[in-house]
């Protein structure tokens, strides 16, 4: 753990409760009080394997299985670090000084008002801005900045006066959020500690709107020391080499004043930063901000110790945000970089898009850093996967020295990725919402045999990638509850093989967009994804929060997609007595590549084990969606799916069976699935695609819902028709925002038939009872999922079916080989529901499971 246990004094009613069915289900599963604590003057970080008999999830462990089976077993394992960093003389594990500085969860807020935001006709005030030059050349005081500026997004705060014509001061909307720095401290001065400034700065039409080539080539970016660094153009560009961490080619941040910007007229806010923690020579600093919003989008400037300003952007009052989704942003170990130009190509286009319609958030869908070059540039860690007995590799100690690297590694490679590339350009200026996945922790985590994922040694390794996930990721501490940031949705009990809380987050993206990013990761087992008592709290919230009638959508993050091709004949090969003699080959060393070093089964059965569409997850899966089908009628809310994981991209959807004669508009099943990966790592080739495709059947979740893919790429970005016109394996990431006339230009509307295939074998589960108006050339005019609209005109029918309707853009890179990562988009028109018993064909229907497949 990171700090002291903390229990805020006023803890609402709902919380306590909350908080004992958790007591009941994981008593004592995941504190502990390190050995010689008293002895140490700050709080201690103490991590833990899951104990040997916790009753980690009461009732059922998940869904449609007794718990007792696969229950948490193994030592208990605590780890601290005494404040000189060497081992105590009691044996126990040093792995870090973690310091949660006073006043972590009473903290210090940087609070814009409207009367802030609104700067009127105001003379400027010479003296607010005396000694300041437009272009600071460093930092006063003096840092070091070692990974940062990160821009997190918490969520809107809503208070007064509600009405339709309300005003923003009878109503009051306030965007909530935080930056983080990561400074060096043999090279900063906190004397004072800090201090960040926070103002309006309003943007000419030069700096917004349509975008003329490579527009990053007039920005800059701001060095770890607050020097100014200008961009590079990308013709200027090597196509052949990673270049993402040369400091020139950073880009895009404000390096002068309007004359009317907030800090020149006085108008702003300052406040210290509170220190979130330190270890290993660093410090984190965390910033609070809110910024009250007004009847416009409005850009925010921040200055840091008086350097340079980076600016962002929040929405209107009531305006849905406009969204930025992006997964898999890293490369395998096995893939060269300069095949790719690098991480930057793809950042690129989304800072170009940033540039034309700034984005107010961007949801990270997992994998936002690869972890997996741990098992190559460790050395205690990587002689335990050598390790060819399994017994001897299942029972070998988290020693002392596996953990100090450990922590060496993930520290290391957070500050280097979330600061590199133009990626580090876009956390700076882009407020940032994740969840995890497994390369954010190591290739395949929680997707392994259960006797391989409890051992000491895989434990230790899942608790250190927690804490840095919670530090870089959230800009969080793991003893942060709900009470303290009221984004989270924590979990039930602990997970197997991370002894901590799942960490789902949900929060609203405009008065009409809520959103929930599910953690899909701190409880995943071989068999299950997430507990059905962790499930019944993050309904619990959404039945809470989302209002019926003024909520229209609900995007759901999953991570790993959920509609997607059938995998379970490839499954069925790689676990069958086929696979033996194979097996054998693999262990004597002569199919390199073949078993993983891990747990030494076929390298790609973990993979397969991750999918929601595995046998082992299909229960689960299908109760999953029967209960969002059900929420979606009780709020009259559309839900939208979002994925990554899989290295390319698609729409998969679920909707009512043609035989129920359900209208799109009218369809609670009808949930699309938005695939988009990956926005820097390689996709697969063609051929793995098209075996996918061909996989593609209409499938049947139960007797009401199908589910299939939906053919969107009619051709590929070169204008070629496509055979494969479901998945296309190109980089890609994609926008969402509300539809608008202006948004797309349409031409095609409607839905081909809908053909049923056939199938042979049924079972029954076992579970529990704004773009610019010039033309694009490389545009696509087809715009999906507007079947049942009752026009012959595909522009009046979008018209129809476009109000509150999410417009969806997936953004394909046309040459991996071109380092200014150009896109061609493809569109998706998502509507709104409009649910009734007159409208549909009646009650939610379930089958107690979604017997057919």
């Amino acid at each position: 753990m990171l700090g002291h246990n903390s229990k805020h004094k006023d803890e609402p009613e709902e919380g306590k409760k909350q908080e004992e069915r958790r007591k009941q289900g994981g008593k004592g599963a995941y504190h502990g009080t390190p050995s010689r604590a008293d002895e140490l003057d700050e709080p201690q970080t103490v991590y833990q394997t899951p104990p040997k008999s916790p009753a980690p999830i009461p009732g059922h462990d998940r869904i449609g299985r007794r718990s007792g089976r696969h229950s948490h077993h193994g030592n208990p394992l605590q780890h601290i670090r005494a404040k000189d960093g060497t081992a105590g003389s009691l044996g126990d594990v040093r792995v870090t000084q973690a310091l949660g500085g006073v006043g972590v969860f009473d903290p210090r807020v940087v609070h814009l008002t409207l009367e802030d935001v609104e700067l009127g006709g105001i003379a400027p005030q010479s003296s607010d801005t005396a000694g300041y030059s437009d272009v600071p050349t460093s930092f006063s005081p003096q840092l070091n900045i070692k990974c940062g500026p990160l821009l997190r997004y918490t969520g809107l705060r809503r208070d007064g006066t509600f009405s339709e014509n309300c005003t923003a001061r009878e109503e009051r909307e306030t965007w909530r959020g935080s930056i983080m720095i990561v400074t060096a401290d043999d090279l900063s001065d906190y004397s004072p500690p800090p201090v960040i400034r926070l103002f309006v700065q309003p943007a000419s039409e030069a700096e917004i709107g349509e975008a003329n080539g490579d527009t990053l080539a007039e920005a800059a970016a701001v060095s770890a020391t607050g020097e100014r660094l200008p961009a590079k153009p990308a013709e200027e560009l090597p196509s052949t080499k990673d270049k993402a961490r040369d400091d020139l080619l950073l880009g895009n941040v404000t390096t002068t004043r309007r004359a009317d910007d907030g800090e020149k007229l006085g108008k702003y806010k300052e406040a210290e930063a509170t220190k979130l923690h330190a270890e290993r020579g660093v410090t984190f600093w965390r910033f609070m901000v809110e910024v009250e919003l007004g009847d416009e989008q409005t850009r925010i400037a921040y200055r840091i110790n008086h350097g340079p300003s980076i600016a962002f952007w929040v929405p209107a009052r009531g305006q849905t945000m406009n969204i930025m989704f992006h997964s898999c942003n890293g490369f395998s170990l096995s893939v060269n970089p300069d095949d790719f130009c690098g991480p930057d190509p793809l950042w690129r286009d989304v800072l170009r898009e940033h540039r034309e319609k700034p984005f107010h958030v961007m949801l990270g869908g997992g994998d936002q850093i690869y972890n997996d070059a741990v098992s190559k540039k460790t050395d205690h860690f990587k002689a335990w996967l050598g390790i060819k007995t399994p017994f001897v590799k299942s029972s070998h100690e988290f020693t002392p020295e596996m953990a100090e690297e450990l922590e060496d590694f993930y520290l290391e490679r957070y500050c280097m990725w979330f600061s590199q590339g133009l990626f580090g350009v876009a956390n700076a200026q882009i407020a940032m919402v994740n969840i995890w996945d497994d390369h954010d922790i190591i290739d395949g985590f929680g997707s392994y045999p259960h006797h391989f994922n409890r051992c000491p040694v895989f434990t230790g390794l899942g608790a250190v990638a927690f804490k840095y996930y919670m530090l870089f990721q959230h800009q969080s501490i793991v003893d942060e509850k709900e009470e303290h940031e009221p984004s989270w949705v924590l979990g039930c009990a602990p997970g197997p093989y991370i002894a901590e809380l799942s960490r789902s987050c949900f929060m609203f993206l405009g008065r009409k967009v809520a959103f929930l990013g599910l953690d899909c990761r701190t409880e995943r087992m071989r068999d299950l994804v997430l507990s059905e008592e962790s499930y019944d709290l993050v309904f619990e919230r959404l039945t809470k929060e989302i209002v019926a009638g003024e909520t229209k959508h609900l995007i759901v993050l999953l991570g790993v997609p959920i509609a997607y091709p059938r995998l379970v004949w490839l499954e069925n090969i790689m676990t069958s007595r086929l696979m033996d003699p194979l097996k054998a080959l693999g262990r004597m060393g002569y199919l390199g590549g073949f078993l993983n070093s891990f747990d030494g089964g076929v390298e790609l059965l973990d993979d397969l084990d991750d999918h929601w569409t595995a046998k082992n997850h299909k229960a689960e899966r299908n109760w999953f969606i029967e209960r969002l089908q059900e929420f979606a009628a009780e709020k009259s809310v559309r839900i939208t799916i979002l994925g990554g994981d899989v290295h390319l991209a698609g729409i998969g959807q679920f909707y009512s069976s043609p035989a129920l004669h359900v209208p799109r508009e009218n369809d609670h099943r009808y949930m699309p699935n938005v695939i988009s990966s990956a926005i820097v790592n390689t996709p697969p080739p063609n051929a793995m695609a098209d075996v996918l495709n061909k996989r593609n059947k209409v499938h049947h979740l139960n007797h009401e819902t199908d589910e299939d893919m939906y053919p969107i790429f009619d051709a590929d970005v070169d204008g070629k028709p496509r055979n494969n016109k479901r998945l296309l394996p190109r980089r890609n990431y994609a926008i969402i925002c509300e539809y608008s006339a202006s948004e797309a230009s349409l031409s095609k509307t409607t839905q081909p038939p809908v053909q049923r295939s056939t199938f042979s074998k049924i079972k029954k589960a076992t579970f529990g009872a704004k773009k610019s108006n010039k033309p694009d050339p490389l545009s696509s005019v087809t715009v999906a999922g507007m079947d049942g609209a009752n026009t012959s005109s595909p522009k009046v029918a979008a018209d129809q079916l476009g109000r509150d309707a999410l417009y969806v853009v997936l953004r394909m890179e046309v040459n991996q080989k071109d380092p200014a990562g150009n896109t061609k988009p493809y569109r998706l028109l998502v509507p709104a529901l409009k649910y009734g018993r007159d409208a549909a064909d009646g009650d939610v229907h379930s089958e107690g499971g979604g017997g057919w497949i």
